[in-house]
């Protein structure tokens, strides 16, 4: 019978692991039978882990008395009962190749499902809300909008461009401390984009040049105006929104199993 651990550094204990194997973990395998543990060490697991763990495989064999345990520790090379016992805690993922995305720890995994969801949501939002725009009432050929509205409209519009902001910056954070440069190339690229979106949508009153008959408190707009800034808005959007849903299919295919 095989009986898999994992080393939790933050107690320095052993914990007995039935479902899933993550690149960071350090797992102990053992073989009642033949009376032997394996030590696989995981690619992005620290050297301090590994020392940490080693200094405390003696405690686990402690809780076997009753066996005369033989240590064994590799990197590969493992026999392949033991191998196919790994693979299976792995699942997924992919030793291999390098271009899959790799989160190494489960909070990160659970932190970045949620994070990179709203990612995708919110330019989603933006984008509805600016072509709400296009519902303005008409009048001699111009669309009409009071001031209160179109403040609205602009303020939506940046509140959902910064919560954006917020999360593609924790992305970006995952994505340096697990050293994926996909996940870093896409957060840049969103959040260099939608720094620009809060410029463009500070200018307010000035982001078009209103028609003869509007007042303070009412903006006529042409239409072709509005449709170039419509236009210009959801290419700049779905340049960083279509990685991000890429992102977002591809990781809930190869991680769903340790979210849900």
């Amino acid at each position: 019978m095989l009986r898999t651990f994992t080393f939790d550094d933050s107690k320095s204990v052993w914990i007995e692991e039935e479902h899933t194997l993550l690149l960071h973990d350090i797992c102990a395998v053992l073989d009642e039978e033949k009376e032997i543990i394996y030590l696989w060490t995981g690619p992005k697991s620290s050297k301090q882990k590994f020392r940490d763990s080693y200094k405390q495989v003696k405690e686990l064999l402690s809780n076997f008395p009753d066996l005369s345990i033989q240590f064994f520790l590799a990197e590969d090379n493992f026999p392949d009962e033991i191998q196919k016992n790994l693979d299976s805690l792995l699942g997924n993922i992919d030793l291999g190749k390098k271009k899959n995305l790799k989160l190494s720890r489960v909070i990160l995994i659970r932190l970045y499902s949620i994070s990179i969801i709203v990612t995708v949501f919110f330019p989603i939002l933006l984008i509805l809300n600016l072509f709400s725009s296009l519902l303005w009432p008409i009048s001699d050929g111009y669309h009409w909008v009071s001031s209160t509205l179109y403040n609205t409209w602009i303020n939506n519009s940046k509140i959902y461009v910064i919560i954006t902001l917020v999360f593609l910056s924790i992305n970006a954070l995952i994505g340096i401390i697990e050293t994926e440069n996909q996940i870093i190339l896409f957060s840049i690229n969103g959040l260099i984009i939608s720094i620009g979106f809060l410029f463009y949508f500070n200018q307010g009153i000035f982001l078009f040049l209103f028609q003869e008959g509007s007042t303070l408190t009412d903006y006529l707009i042409s239409p072709r105006d509005i449709i170039i800034f419509l236009l210009l808005n959801l290419v700049a959007t779905l340049t960083f929104e279509i990685p991000n849903i890429y992102k977002l299919i591809s990781f809930f295919k190869t991680y769903k199993k340790f979210i849900f």
